[in-house]
């Protein structure tokens, strides 16, 4: 096999499946710059969600359902519910008690 021939073999951009230009530098991983910055945002928050798990801390359980997610990765760091869906949920057990004063 020539050399010529293995510089011509076909990449592939990890985070997004194209092909890399034939042009591309030798180094080159990632399509674009899009690409990359995508990818090492996913490998973080992958890397925040392992950590939590193992460690056990940044686990939130939503008050109305029960599900568990990260704080500050899966959603805001401030988060109290998991959904609208639970956010109208409480609201609405807490607002039924005074609905019968108001007749």
């Amino acid at each position: 096999m020539s050399e010529g021939a293995e510089r011509a073999r076909v990449r592939d951009c990890p985070a997004c499946g194209e092909r890399l230009r034939p042009d591309a530098r030798p180094e080159a991983v990632f399509c674009s710059s899009v690409c990359r910055s995508r990818q090492w945002r996913k490998e973080q928050r992958l890397r925040k969600r392992l950590a939590a798990v193992r460690d056990k801390v940044g686990l939130v359980e939503c008050p109305e359902c029960g599900a568990r997610w990260v704080a500050g990765v899966d959603r805001r760091s401030d988060a109290r519910f998991c959904s609208r869906r639970c956010v109208v949920g409480a609201w609405r057990k807490r607002k039924d008690p005074y609905a019968d004063r108001a007749q």
